[in-house]
């Protein structure tokens, strides 16, 4: 199988909803899933075993709105909000046009950026989110054909 340039995918065509409401100004997101290991010592080899594993991203936006507030207040109330988080992929290079879509719920903020400003610079704010991996979902996946 030969891979061309073209297919290879490009983020300019990603889209982000958060509770429903598309976030038109995303610039960037990442969601991982990372396995806590403990050691296991077979003989002389140490090998590892899964006991867990851990959701984190992030995301940024190029700051269009005030978002932090709505979450804040909460937080100030003792609520620990949860969201809905959809990333899509939308290439049209893609491999016969086919998507790729992530939906995850249960998710968390670690963190909110409330001021980052700086003069003469775009104001981006970088926000921390952590999730339960049993709530991650592939909805739609790009296959190779």
């Amino acid at each position: 199988m030969t891979i061309r340039g073209n297919r290879i995918l490009s983020g300019t065509y990603a889209e982000v909803w958060v509770d429903g409401e598309k976030i038109f100004e995303v610039s960037k997101i990442e969601l991982k899933v990372t396995a806590n290991r403990e050691d296991v010592q077979i003989g002389l080899d140490v090998d590892s075993k899964i006991t867990g594993l851990k959701g984190e991203g992030s995301y940024v936006v190029k700051k269009v709105y005030t978002r932090a507030k709505a979450v804040l207040e909460k937080w100030k109330k003792g609520s620990d909000v949860r969201v809905q988080i959809i990333a899509k992929l939308q290439d049209p290079d893609a491999v016969n046009g086919q998507i790729e879509r992530w939906s995850v719920d249960n998710v968390w903020h670690n963190e909110l950026p409330v001021v980052n400003w700086e003069k003469g610079g775009i104001v981006e704010e970088e926000v921390s989110i952590g999730f339960t991996p049993s709530d991650l979902t592939n909805l739609d996946e790009i296959k190779a054909s």
